[in-house]
């Protein structure tokens, strides 16, 4: 039974190489067992070739006439999501941010009023909804901000993503 592979991830691209140079063609491009190239195409196995080994795969496919690069191809598929999550992600602060300023500024505005002389009972509440929003607002920055401390792309200090999470 032909086990489903995701598009454009690693096993994937082991069964484009094998469909194009069969087991054996892909064992002798990294000098590898039969059993191992066809691991590396299970989804359900841990195991996958190196880099040395997926452009030797790569190369060996596109040298008997097959397109593209399966291996580069899923690489970089995948690597555009990564890049699409942490880029969300900074999006959405900025967007949490732009939030935090209008809220403020409006529980601002709303504190005068409610420290004016004869402030209505309606100042008040207006007052109190304005800081929920501002609390409701600050508490999304500090769930988002965390994610900006964990290591997800990069391997140096100083991340300068999240994790949009």
């Amino acid at each position: 039974m032909t086990k489903p592979r995701i598009p454009d991830t690693f096993p994937d691209a082991m069964i484009k190489v094998l469909a194009q140079i069969k087991g054996e063609g892909a064992a002798a491009a990294v000098g590898k067992a039969v059993s191992t190239v066809y691991a590396w195409s299970n989804p359900n196995s841990d195991t996958l070739p190196s880099l040395l080994e997926a452009l030797a795969l790569d190369t060996a496919h596109r040298l008997a006439g097959g397109e593209g690069a399966p291996f580069r191809d899923a690489f970089s598929h995948q690597l555009g999501i990564k890049v699409e999550q942490e880029d969300a992600c900074r999006r959405q602060l900025v967007s949490d941010s732009i939030d935090f300023v209008r809220e403020a500024g409006e529980l601002t505005s709303a504190l005068f009023s409610v420290s004016q002389p004869g402030a209505s009972p309606l100042d008040h509440h207006r007052a109190l909804v304005e800081a929920q929003q501002v609390d409701g607002v600050l508490r999304r920055i500090r769930r988002r901000l965390p994610n900006f401390l964990r290591p997800a792309m990069s391997t140096g200090p100083g991340n300068a993503g999240g994790t949009h999470q």
